[in-house]
């Protein structure tokens, strides 16, 4: 019998206190926990105008409202809206407060009040109305086991060589437990002071969805902890979203079909209608899809298909449309690797089919991935080390550098 990684570290977990050995098992400092915890600004559906800001904290905040100003002059405040969840024995209080009809190109500063004292100043500046090129980061499976010391040094340094970045994206597995408290406090921990300075893209992994006990389960953690743009459903909001930047439109996809059928079991074809609309509304030069789960199973069974290797679930799922729908670029993760498969064999008669590139961890989960050797045209060598793409876009290309968190070149590839 070949035990799931999820299988065993649930079966360690609960032998570990029926043997008295959870003192062995990483634990939540909560002595001298900050009132605001977690300070973020959020991607929204357009970044030249508006902005999210999040925070979070321990206990209930009283009056907190954030103030904002533009230079010297001091703008209007914004009552937070509030919303708590208690799971794994401790309550979060999560605020957020949207700024809407901000004047593109311009530097912003804003400050939390709760009560009588108030935060430092942060600050942020949106974009230009005319931007024709950006960069960004491209992070993948954050998630990290018993320390986030590995995702907190790879976080600052990589920001540090590419600080011209717009913003960054987490494709998926935030965190390795969606419901425990000790995953969320520590991810966010890690990257506490380097966090507000940067623009967040996040997107839904299957271990987000996972409970305490290792079982698929709504993800409401990470429901509460990203406010994102909205897709007309509000059942499924927070899901799967798209927004604009320059000139890509970056369509951002939820794979975790198979955990969330017993929840959201139309989520794969809600999603399917809302794509089509969404891509053919907001259409941009170029169209950038970011996901988690990737379009080939890599020895991963596949519960729809019954095959092991080839087109995964999610490949056949959402392929045809990619095609359908003129999509560019594909990102993903979920397997720990970089991969590079340019234009895969397309499942739906198209003039061009887009590049798929999976890429990560960035965390210190790390495994050794079996190639395709039919559809792989380039591979990092195994174990793969923790990587990242640094995203860079124009009117004329798309170029995605592919880089190891210690900086080492392993690919660039150009559309």
């Amino acid at each position: 019998m070949v035990l799931s990684r999820r299988k065993f570290l649930s079966l360690i977990s609960k032998s570990a206190v029926l043997l008295g050995l959870s003192s062995l098992f990483p634990k939540l400092a909560v002595a001298g926990t900050p009132p605001i915890e977690a300070l973020r600004q959020l991607i929204t559906s357009d970044p030249r105008t508006s902005r999210t800001i999040m925070w979070q904290s321990k206990t209930p905040l009283d009056s907190c409202h954030l103030q904002y100003r533009d230079g010297q002059n001091l703008q209007q405040t914004r009552a937070a809206i509030v919303s708590s969840l208690t799971e794994d024995r401790v309550t979060n209080y999560y605020y957020t407060v949207y700024l809407k009809d901000l004047t593109p190109g311009t530097t912003y500063s804003y400050r939390i009040w709760y009560g009588n004292d108030v935060t430092d100043w942060q600050e942020f500046t949106t974009p230009p109305a005319d931007m024709q090129e950006f960069s960004a980061l491209i992070f993948c499976d954050s998630q990290c086991g018993y320390t986030y010391d590995s995702w907190h040094e790879h976080f600052r340094a990589i920001w540090q060589r590419h600080p011209e970045a717009q913003f960054f994206a987490i494709n998926g597995d935030i965190v390795d437990n969606g419901q425990q408290e000790w995953q969320w406090q520590n991810f966010f921990a890690a990257i506490e002071g380097e966090l507000p300075k940067h623009l967040f893209v996040p997107v839904m992994g299957n271990h987000e969805c996972y409970s305490l006990i290792w079982k698929p389960c709504r993800p409401r953690r990470y429901e509460l902890s990203y406010n994102l743009p909205p897709n007309g459903n509000q059942a499924l909001q927070n899901y799967y979203y798209s927004y604009d930047y320059g000139p890509v439109h970056f369509v951002v996809l939820n794979t975790q079909i198979l955990e969330l059928a017993g929840i959201a079991p139309d989520l794969l074809a809600q999603q399917k209608a809302w794509l089509r609309q969404d891509v053919k509304q907001h259409r941009k030069k170029w169209q950038v899809v970011l996901m988690h789960k990737d379009v080939l199973s890599y020895d991963e069974f596949q519960v729809n298909s019954q095959t092991m290797m080839s087109i995964s679930d999610v490949g056949y799922a959402f392929m045809p449309l990619f095609d359908e729908l003129g999509i560019d670029l594909v990102l993903t993760g979920h397997m720990h690797t970089y991969r590079n498969r340019g234009h895969i064999y397309r499942l739906a008669p198209a003039d061009k089919g887009p590049v798929y590139i999976m890429s990560g961890p960035i965390g210190n989960q790390q495994y050794n991935v079996p190639e395709d050797k039919h559809f792989d045209k380039s591979a990092i060598y195994q174990p793969t080390p923790p990587n990242y793409l640094l995203l860079e876009a124009s009117q004329e290309r798309l170029t995605v550098t592919c880089l190891t968190a210690a900086g080492d070149f392993v690919e660039k590839i150009e559309i």
